[in-house]
């Protein structure tokens, strides 16, 4: 499907012969795409108007309601609720908790709120979170792990078992979703139906991808591409999006320069049906991709919860809900035809996965361009972090935030772990080194973080040995230092120093002062856990080194100051 793009020769002068100049063409382009846009908004409208007047007539001839509600086709859902679909079928259903790769858990969260009215439905409440799924896989065999999980790939299962060192149950893919290029209309105009992904990759408009390392969809596009590009080309498409982060698709649609970002079709289908001002179109390269494959995992083993989400897994595979994966875009075994991103240019087509050795050369070339990062983090293990909440300990939370967030990290980032509370350390210091500095694409390294943090609560209790404990794994993080990384520390602290016998605050200050150096940069990073934190002193502390004070009053902002500091 094609479609005039681009200023023809004989608009490069205006009517009277004046020459047009970038600046004046960029706005008659803009004025132009505005003017499509326009028009496609208006035919939308009417052909919505016009089924909802068709609905209507037949409902009142039928039926003849008196208060008759006019029905639009429901968009597919494009966000999770955060609370869960409580069930009809009982009064106290058990909570489940499913992690979802993030394109397709709306559809998951739609589904289990509709298998939360039948009359005979399981009783679990089913909350549906939006999780990578190369996350959910890092967390499983720890006490950040979900009830279930959805991924997209194979790969994160198996990923998921080695690291936990069991079987999960895994069923068959219950839906699945073709990879598309969403693009401004013009640009895909541009490239037409008949492109490659070694073509767009290396065209004039910027397309972004996301981690291969992290990302089934990274890995499928680029794998797609690979074969067809030089080595020096794929070096530079991993520089050009390793150091970017990947847009969403509105951003896509506002960008004031063209911009295309690889997604699963699915998700396109629901960004356009939604009520957006601005379509994107659907570029489907003609040598095809793998599909993201979407499986339901258990991971809690307890019988009785087993069988909820077997009862989960049973409803995934009804006519009802193929019905309605296929109007969201996925397409379901032996189900009835997924709808398709429009407008699509070519043909949305299934290749196999790319072979072991041309994704290793995609994912060591992006892992060479990717920026590097090196935290030393050190987590407060005072008696604060015993008081209880409604979900546990404040450690228990900790945990939970830290297995999380160092499960989403990317593999090249490298982290050291250490604990403080009063005369911890084995010479009675205030910090303890749990796990030096290693690559979290180490597995050994990663299982050794995994255990160390799920020990904390043998060492927690005592005071808070807070600005010894900065001085320390600031001097450590000196000693570390890795050229060409953002070097780092990150201190987790429950509240103020409670050292009186420890450096004092000018006394730390000291310290880093002298001990800063513009050749050796190493920045602190302070995370304020609760209300407790003395947050004036630690924004002074973090500023001194060009870091940053990130307060997390609630255990929920745990993870997003995490993910900040450690680079997520």
């Amino acid at each position: 499907m094609t479609a005039g793009g681009g200023p023809a020769p004989d608009e490069e002068r205006g009517p009277t012969g004046r020459r047009i100049g970038p600046y004046e063409q960029s706005l008659r382009e803009s004025a132009r795409r505005a003017e499509q846009m326009h028009r496609s908004r208006v035919r939308k409208t009417r052909r919505r108007r016009a089924m909802i007047a068709v609905v209507t007539i037949v409902a009142v001839a039928a039926a003849g309601f008196a208060g008759w509600r006019l029905l639009a086709p429901e968009p597919p859902p494009t966000g999770v609720p955060s609370t869960a679909a409580a069930p009809v079928s009982c009064a106290n259903p058990t909570p489940v908790t499913i992690a979802a790769a993030p394109a397709v858990a709306p559809i998951v969260a739609s589904l289990a709120k509709t298998l939360s009215t039948h009359e005979d439905g399981p009783c679990a409440a089913f909350t549906i979170q939006a999780v990578e799924a190369f996350a959910s896989a890092r967390t499983v065999g720890t006490s950040a792990e979900p009830t279930a999980w959805v991924t997209d790939s194979a790969e994160w299962i198996q990923h998921a078992q080695s690291l936990a060192a069991r079987e999960l149950t895994v069923g068959a893919p219950f839906a699945s979703s073709g990879i598309v290029v969403a693009l401004p209309r013009a640009a895909a105009d541009e490239l037409g139906n008949q492109a490659t992904w070694s073509t767009i990759m290396t065209g004039g408009t910027p397309i972004r991808v996301p981690d291969p390392n992290r990302s089934a969809l990274g890995a499928a596009a680029l794998g797609a591409a690979a074969p067809g590009l030089p080595p020096a080309q794929l070096t530079e498409i991993a520089k050009a999006n390793a150091s970017t982060p990947v847009p969403d698709l509105e951003a896509v649609a506002q960008s004031n320069t063209p911009l295309g970002s690889v997604v699963p079709a699915a998700q396109l289908v629901a960004f356009n049906e939604a009520d957006s001002h601005q379509d994107l179109a659907a570029l489907a390269p003609s040598d095809g991709a793998a599909f993201l494959q979407y499986s339901l995992v258990t991971v809690n083993q307890k019988p009785e919860v087993a069988r909820l989400i077997a009862d989960f897994a049973s409803y995934l595979s009804t006519d009802e809900a193929k019905d309605t994966l296929a109007k969201a875009g996925f397409t379901t075994p032996d189900g009835p035809d997924a709808r398709v991103p429009a407008p699509l240019y070519g043909t949305v087509t299934q290749k196999p996965a790319p072979e072991a050795a041309v994704l290793a050369g995609v994912r060591g070339a992006w892992t060479s361009a990717a920026p590097k990062a090196q935290a030393l983090l050190a987590l407060d293990v005072s008696g604060a972090l015993l008081r209880r909440t409604p979900e546990g300990t404040r450690l228990d939370l900790l945990q939970a935030a830290v297995l999380r967030t160092i499960a989403g990290l990317p593999p090249s980032n490298t982290l050291a772990l250490w604990a403080y509370s009063l005369h911890i350390g084995t010479k009675g210091d205030d910090f303890r080194p749990l796990q030096g500095v290693g690559a979290l694409s180490d597995s050994k390294h990663f299982l050794g973080l995994r255990e160390s943090i799920a020990d904390l609560d043998r060492t927690v209790g005592g005071g808070r040995g807070l600005y010894d404990t900065i001085a320390a794994a600031y001097e450590q993080a000196h000693s570390t230092f890795t050229k060409g990384s953002d070097n780092s520390v990150v201190i987790v602290t429950a509240g103020p120093n409670e050292d009186d016998y420890g450096a004092s605050l000018q006394i730390l200050t000291d310290r880093i002062t002298k001990l800063k150096d513009p050749a050796r940069p190493v920045r602190v990073d302070i995370i304020g856990f609760g209300t407790e934190p003395d947050a004036k002193a630690m924004t002074a502390i973090a500023k001194l080194t060009g870091g940053r004070y990130l307060p997390a009053p609630e255990p929920a902002d745990l993870d997003a100051a995490l993910s900040t500091a450690l680079g997520g």
